[in-house]
């Protein structure tokens, strides 16, 4: 981050609780106007789909990005999750869904590894606010196909 950003943050910070919740809802805000969650859907629709019918191992880190970013997105939808814990999943799901990080998603089998990684612990802290499963996500994707 740059030094400029921390200070702007800084100097809206105040020591009372309803300013920290301004300033946490302002927090939130910067990062949802660099965030696209159309994009982080597709993304997610597109990997289940790929990985839907295939074993567990053989689905890969595919496979294991659909369960991470499933998680976060229904996360992110919980109306209970307090906002600073929802601007770091929107930095992780915007980590996700960008190609260009530390291993490129393109590169074949090991591109969303670092992807996986740096939101493993996002996820931890945000399973209480997720309902997300596999079912939904699949019977989401089949409405989507039978209105097609």
């Amino acid at each position: 981050m740059s030094e400029d950003f921390i200070e702007e943050l800084n100097s809206e910070q105040d020591d009372s609780a309803d300013t920290k919740k301004v300033s946490e809802a302002d927090l939130v805000e910067k990062y949802q106007k660099h965030f696209d969650k159309n994009l982080a859907m597709k993304l997610l629709v597109k990997l289940r789909k790929s990985t839907r019918n295939k074993p567990k191992a053989i689905a890969g880190t595919a496979g294991a990005i659909v369960s991470v970013l499933g998680k976060l997105l229904s996360a992110l939808d919980n109306p209970d999750i307090p906002a600073h814990i929802k601007a770091l999943v929107i930095g992780a799901i915007g980590y996700i869904i960008l190609p260009i990080d530390l291993i490129p998603d393109f590169a074949p089998g090991i591109g969303y590894a670092d992807d996986i990684a740096s939101a493993a612990g996002v996820v931890t802290a945000v399973g209480i606010y997720s309902d997300f499963s596999l079912e939904k996500l699949d019977a989401y994707i089949d409405q989507i196909d039978s209105k097609k």
